[in-house]
């Protein structure tokens, strides 16, 4: 029955391919060409601050569970499937709510074509799907810090590791998009197409903050170099306006101060940090234990309007999307 059913969702993808693109998958595209799966790794050990050993076997028992249950990969038609693997160490920039290791899953669809006669395959920065890994920036919406930060060439070396620290604490802000509803225990979205997958046994994985908090935070960084001083002054001025109550309050992006932009009336989106209890640190840092991912599903007009763009190419993102089996996502967290 399983595999009435996977040869069922191939023929179907095959036919909703061939409705997109009628007259380029003859001439340009090849959406019936059967296609291989492989895994270019990228996972840096950082000088031993990343296990990239384990690392690298978590991330490839994900492709391989996406590998046996998306319709599309079983096996690949029109393109090669191929995997990139990223990780990313904390470095200077670490913030409390770090654990595991950050890192990404780039699903790269190398298209198959045609042209003259003869057969080619789109690796140069073909369509792609994507798969944060337990990222604290990503999921939600705007992530607070990129400033200026330590400059080698102005600043006193006594000042980098003040800078960092400063940075850092900004860099645990964030918005978070409007909550749009529960799929599954354990997978979550939000406007703006944020799926979030997460363990619902473990406390809550993003927390507020109040108005103080993220004040403070500026405050610290802007009083770092005196030819900042106005800007100090401003963040200063505006922390003054605000009452005890208001800066003991939850913290919401906005305001009528557009250089501030923040406040404690509830006309913006939130501002949180990622909780640090949310980790079960009884695990090693390469496991995998929150993800995050772009999961918008298309109009059948935006579907069309993207065959246009892409010369009569499929929106293979965008089916994969809309053959991706959610509710199952919290299966791959270790």
């Amino acid at each position: 029955m399983k595999i009435h059913r996977n040869i069922i969702s191939m023929v179907s993808l095959f036919v909703l391919a061939l409705a997109y693109c009628p007259v380029y998958a003859q001439s340009r595209w090849q959406p019936d060409k059967t296609g291989g799966w492989s895994i270019k790794n990228q996972v840096d050990a950082y000088g031993g601050r990343v296990d990239k050993v384990a690392y690298t076997k978590n991330l490839t028992a994900v492709a391989e569970w996406f590998h046996r249950n998306h319709p599309m990969l079983m096996p690949p038609k029109g393109f090669d499937a191929v995997w990139y693997f990223h990780d990313e160490a904390f470095g200077k920039y670490e913030r409390a709510g770090d654990y595991c290791t950050e890192g990404e899953m780039e699903l790269q669809f190398e298209l198959f074509g045609i042209e003259n006669g003869k057969e080619w395959t789109w690796k140069d920065e073909p369509p792609n799907w994507r798969i944060e890994i337990n990222s604290i920036r990503s999921g939600h919406g705007k992530n607070f810090g990129g400033l200026d930060g330590y400059k080698a060439q102005v600043d006193d070396p006594k000042l980098e590791q003040v800078f960092d620290k400063a940075e850092a604490k900004l860099f645990e802000f964030f918005t978070v998009f409007e909550f749009e509803r529960e799929i599954a225990p354990g997978v979550r979205l939000y406007k703006n197409g944020n799926l979030v997958v997460f363990n619902p046994a473990k406390p809550a994985y993003w927390i507020s903050v109040t108005v103080k908090d993220v004040m403070d935070a500026y405050l610290n960084y802007w009083k770092i170099r005196p030819i900042w001083k106005e800007v100090y002054d401003h963040f200063l001025k505006a922390y003054s306006n605000f009452t005890p109550q208001e800066l003991n309050s939850p913290a919401y992006f906005g305001g009528a101060d557009e250089i501030v932009n923040v406040t404690a009336q509830k006309i913006g989106l939130p501002i949180m940090r990622f909780n640090p209890e949310y980790w079960d640190r009884s695990k090693p840092k390469s496991t995998i234990q929150f993800m995050s991912m772009e999961y918008k599903i298309l109009t059948k007009a935006e579907m069309n309007e993207r065959f246009r763009n892409n010369e009569g190419s499929p929106d293979y993102p965008g089916l994969f999307n809309q053959n991706l089996r959610i509710e199952k996502l919290a299966e791959l967290l270790n």
